[in-house]
């Protein structure tokens, strides 16, 4: 099992990519952000998950990224992964960027 979180899980992006780890079988979410939506449950903001997941969004935390994950995935706005990637890789984690920019 891969250990994965994803950054920016609350936009489109993120939540079509939750849908397709949700259902992959070697991929354990154990981190998953969301600024405005910290400390809802997924499906709330993705209703389509409903049933699939319990999941609750929290707010971005790099201790808790780099303490929980081996890959992330990014799904942010325009210029707001660019800020926090590099210490990512300096931790040794795998990044996705699937970013605005």
């Amino acid at each position: 099992m891969v250990k994965v979180g994803v950054v920016g899980a609350s936009g489109y992006t993120g939540g079509e990519l939750l849908r397709l780890l949700l259902l992959h079988p070697e991929v354990e979410i154990t981190h998953l952000t969301s600024r405005e939506y910290a400390g809802e449950y997924v499906f709330r903001v993705h209703p389509n998950l409903r049933g699939i997941t319990t999941l609750k969004f929290e707010r971005p935390s790099l201790e808790n990224l780099t303490g929980n994950c081996e890959l992330v995935f990014t799904a942010t706005p325009h210029g707001v992964s660019s800020k926090f990637i590099p210490r990512l890789l300096e931790a040794g984690l795998k990044i996705v960027d699937l970013s605005a920019d």
